[in-house]
């Protein structure tokens, strides 16, 4: 059987069993394919069937990927999360509903036992969590305009410097007078110094 021979991470030859184009599966063997269409999902589409319509026609109107909107949409979670605390604090929220058949002493045939089970969430550190991200969205958001400012900082310096050569460039010229620059070579070999023997 033949080996693989890819170099591993250890720097030593790979011990796989190698397929038609010499490699293992894991080194460029045969590809498993493109992934199938149920994976695509569409911005939104992920949180929208739990936002309010209230929040979806907001998030509909955010532009996706700029540190401000993240900023919003982390708000309106916060806002959201606020609100349900001051709502359900210490009330007990069904977690999960199990439907199965009951087999007892007794039961009718097709019965059901329905097992559930609920919990008080913890708004705390889901609170405590959004606002962590807030902060760090804020940070990166301070970071991101310090550099654009420094961008126009330079921008500027670099426009006053154009604008101060020409005016003190003398008007009438329309290009800067050429300069002829003489470059002598001398054999250094020899030396003018020297005295002959």
């Amino acid at each position: 059987m033949a080996h693989c021979g890819a170099k591993t991470r250890s720097g030593k030859p790979c011990a796989g069993a190698a397929m038609k184009n010499g490699r293992c599966r894991m080194h460029g063997g045969r590809s498993t394919g493109p992934v199938g269409h149920k994976n695509h999902v569409t911005p939104g589409s992920i949180y929208s069937k739990y936002m309010t319509p209230e929040e979806q026609a907001e998030a509909a109107a955010l532009e996706l990927g700029s540190v401000d909107e993240e900023l919003r949409l982390t708000r309106i979670r916060l806002a959201r999360a606020l609100k349900q605390e001051q709502e359900r604090a210490d009330t007990l929220e069904l977690e999960s509903e199990k439907i199965e058949p009951a087999f007892f002493e007794g039961a009718k045939e097709g019965a059901t036992r329905t097992t559930t089970t609920s919990k008080v969430r913890d708004y705390t550190s889901l609170i405590d969590r959004l606002t962590g991200r807030i902060e760090s969205l804020e940070k990166t958001r301070a970071e991101l305009m310090r550099a654009a400012g420094r961008d126009l900082d330079d921008d500027i310096k670099r426009l006053e410097i154009e604008k101060r050569r020409k005016e003190l460039a003398d008007p009438n010229d329309e290009a800067p007078t050429p300069v002829q620059i003489v470059v002598e070579v001398k054999d250094a070999r020899k030396r003018s110094d020297d005295a002959e023997p």
